[in-house]
């Protein structure tokens, strides 16, 4: 018997656990009246799992508007194409500038963790909005 229980916790102490992270829409700030609607991340069902990062994209809107819509996610690479010409290695609590092929450029913000689980949820962290800020300034100033 001794010997299953020390089987048991050698084969479970090789187990990885994978990362859980929220799917899910929301926004920080202050959103429209007439859209107000909630957001499917106030609900921790709306989850997936990952071995790499959890993200949440972030959509900068126009200047001038006091909210950021966002896209929780699971990220299951370790590379980001975050423009046309540029390839980086994905980084936790770290955040991209990411911009498309398109005319004119759209422009998103990833912003990665991998830290804990549902690291990106929908309360605003001080590595997901810092970071966003100081970019968003450089870009739009």
């Amino acid at each position: 018997m001794r010997q299953l229980t020390v089987i048991a916790l050698l084969v479970n102490c090789g187990t990885i656990s994978s990362l859980k992270c929220h799917q899910c829409n929301g926004w920080l700030g202050n959103y429209p009246p007439r859209f107000t609607q909630t957001s499917t991340c106030d609900n921790r069902n709306n989850q997936c799992e990952t071995n790499q990062y959890c993200v949440r994209i972030l959509d900068t809107m126009t200047p001038g508007v006091e909210y950021v819509t966002y896209k929780s996610d699971c990220f299951y690479q370790t590379t980001l194409q975050v423009n046309p010409t540029n390839l980086s290695y994905v980084q936790g609590k770290t955040c991209f500038p990411f911009q498309d092929g398109s005319a004119p450029v759209k422009r998103w913000f990833y912003c990665f963790c991998n830290d804990r689980d549902y690291c990106n949820s929908s309360k605003p962290a001080m590595f997901l909005t810092l970071p966003l800020l100081i970019l968003f300034i450089y870009f739009c100033t």
